[in-house]
């Protein structure tokens, strides 16, 4: 009996092939998952360069004009940045962002402009 070895061949090469295929498929889910974080990583850089740009686009209308419009839209390659002025006090503007790319969710951010120092003092980023 030890020394039938028919049938053999068969068990070791299906085991061989689920071996492999089932190292494929760890490979494939690790590839699919890192390239979704690339995609989200490349995303909030994305927005993040778009809401500096508009800042610093802004700052510049508001330290060029003395009379800044109240609302307007920013379009870049991929998405687009609305903005809305409206006074705080007699020498403090707050500037409300909004980034819209593609499909994805819309996201704010606030700026406040001093019009005595001519330039931004603060942000904030919301989600």
């Amino acid at each position: 009996m030890y020394r039938n070895q028919e049938g053999f061949s068969y068990p070791l090469t299906l085991t061989i092939i689920l071996a492999a295929l089932f190292l494929l498929t760890i490979q494939l889910d690790q590839f699919i998952s890192e390239k979704r974080i690339v995609n989200q990583a490349e995303t909030v850089i994305m927005q993040e360069y778009y809401l500096l740009s508009s800042f610093k686009k802004t700052e510049k209308r508001l330290s060029e004009n003395v009379e800044p419009e109240e609302s307007g839209v920013y379009s870049f390659k991929k998405g687009s940045v609305s903005y809305e002025i409206s006074p705080v006090a007699t020498s403090l503007i707050q500037i409300t962002f909004k980034i819209k790319i593609g499909s994805d969710k819309e996201i704010s951010g606030y700026a406040y402009y001093d019009t005595d120092l001519q330039k931004m003092i603060k942000w904030i980023e919301k989600n």
